[in-house]
Parts: structure tokens; C-alpha cells; sequence
């Protein structure tokens, strides 16, 4: 795999870790504001974020909004970084090269017929697109922005299936559910079936009537599984840069044998 070719792959994958990473906001927002009046009932601190909620004797209260906080407005720098390498690498293999510069060859010639050619010849050739130089440096921050969108995902699927096990138990609370019934609710329905009642049934302090509901499970599942999908393209990136780092290290050592012999 050339430089060319690496670039391609590059521009890809930047492009795409950032759509990933945009989906993955734009669902955990959504999610978070949608509930954020409705759970945070706590006095002290601010308890609106919808992981990691809590299930208490008397209501149903949200986690640290610090957490929401991260989820969300986390993978900012990932989306940033991604379209800024993105834009680069893509504008070095799409853009066409310009002409180098005018070069003066001094040619003396003489062919069959007896037409000879003795002077100057200029000859203008297209300028080839210098090889991209530095690589250590996008593989360091590559792999930081890895690890950052790890404990996004992380953090976000952990969060997901706390809420899940914490709304069961107030969900049978709130049915009034005993027996093989509390059972089913606790080990048959599924976290996006658990969130569809938490859509319909967990009231709105604030409001009489909550208006229309959104998919709250369907949000938050499609935010972890681009969240995943896009620590996979980093990954990926990671590989590819370091790979291109240790490429031009065996360069440059082939180049020094070369000159020592």
C-alpha cells in the first residue's frame, strides 16, 4: 500500500469516525434534554442525566449531570479532529498537482539526416505531490482520540444497561407486579422494551401531560453502537499510521545502508 493509497483509506476513516461520532452526540442530547427536568429531583446537585439513574423508595431520579456532560460533549474534539484530517488528506489526493518549475537542459544532438539540434531545451513537467512526512505525530494523537472515544463507549453502554436494571425495579414498583409477573418484567424485557414503558408511564413533574414521546431506547442504542463503531475506525487509524511510521523508519534505514556502502 502506497502513500496515495494510504491517504485514500485515511480521508475515509476520518470522515466516517466523525459522522460516527456526530450520530452518537446528536442521539445522547437528545435523550439527555428530553429528560433532564423530568429526572433531576435531587436538591444539592444537579441529577438529570439519564445515566446511570437511580431508583429510590419514592421516585425515579437521574445521575450526575457530569456524566451526561462527558457523553455528550466529549467526542467534540474526535469530530473535530477527524474532519480536519479528513479535509487534509482528502484535499492532498484530490487536488491535481500544479506545474513545477521551467527546466533549462543543455542538449546537443545530431540524427541521420543531418539535422542537428545544439543548444537549450526547456522542458516543464507536472510537479508530483511531496509524500506526507510526518506520521509519529497524527499515530500519538490518533491513539490518545482512541482512547478518549473508548471510555465514551464505555461509559455510555455501562450507563444505558444501569438505567435499564435501576427502571425495572421501579417499574414493578409502580405496577404494583409480585411473583412469576416481577420475574418476567426483571429477566424477559429486553432494555429497549423497559424504555418504551419509561417513554409511556414515568410521569412529568413538570408538565400534566409530557406531549408527544420520543424513542428514548432506540436513541440511546443507535448512540452505542456508532460510539462503538467509531472506537473500531480509530483503532483502525491507529494501525494504519503506525504502519506508515514503521514504513518510513525501514525507509530511512534501507537509505542509510545504502549510503554507508
Amino acid at each position: 500500500m502506497n502513500g496515495v493509497q494510504t491517504e485514500k483509506r485515511l480521508t475515509i476513516l476520518y470522515s466516517t469516525a466523525a459522522i460516527f461520532s456526530t450520530v452518537s452526540m446528536i442521539c445522547i442530547v437528545t435523550a439527555w434534554q428530553y429528560w433532564a427536568w423530568t429526572l433531576d429531583v435531587c436538591i444539592d446537585i444537579n441529577c438529570g442525566c439519564i445515566f446511570y439513574s437511580i431508583n429510590t423508595l419514592t421516585t425515579f431520579m437521574g445521575g450526575n449531570v457530569k456524566l451526561c456532560h462527558f457523553a455528550s460533549y466529549g467526542l467534540l474534539p474526535v469530530i473535530f479532529y477527524g474532519i480536519c484530517l479528513g479535509i487534509y488528506h482528502g484535499y492532498r489526493i484530490c487536488i491535481s498537482p500544479q506545474l513545477g518549475e521551467p527546466k533549462i537542459t543543455s542538449t546537443s544532438a545530431t540524427y541521420c539526416n543531418r539535422n542537428s539540434i545544439d543548444g537549450d531545451v526547456v522542458i516543464v513537467v507536472p510537479k508530483g505531490r511531496a509524500p506526507c512526512k510526518h506520521w509519529l505525530p497524527p499515530t500519538f494523537i490518533a491513539a490518545l482520540i482512541c482512547c478518549l472515544s473508548l471510555a465514551h463507549a464505555i461509559l455510555v453502554t455501562d450507563g444505558y444497561y444501569k438505567t435499564c436494571e435501576q427502571y425495572k425495579k421501579h417499574l414493578i414498583r409502580i405496577l404494583g407486579s409480585q411473583g412469576r409477573e416481577a420475574k418476567a418484567i426483571h429477566d424477559r424485557l429486553s432494555c429497549g422494551a423497559i424504555f418504551d414503558f419509561m417513554d409511556y408511564v414515568q410521569p412529568d413533574t413538570n408538565n400534566y401531560r409530557r406531549g408527544d414521546e420520543i424513542n428514548t431506547g432506540l436513541s440511546l442504542q443507535l448512540a452505542i453502537v456508532t460510539t462503538w463503531f467509531n472506537v473500531l475506525v480509530w483503532i483502525i487509524i491507529v494501525g494504519v499510521n503506525f504502519n506508515m511510521v514503521k514504513r518510513k523508519h525501514r525507509n530511512r534505514n534501507e537509505t542509510v545502508c545504502c549510503c554507508c556502502c
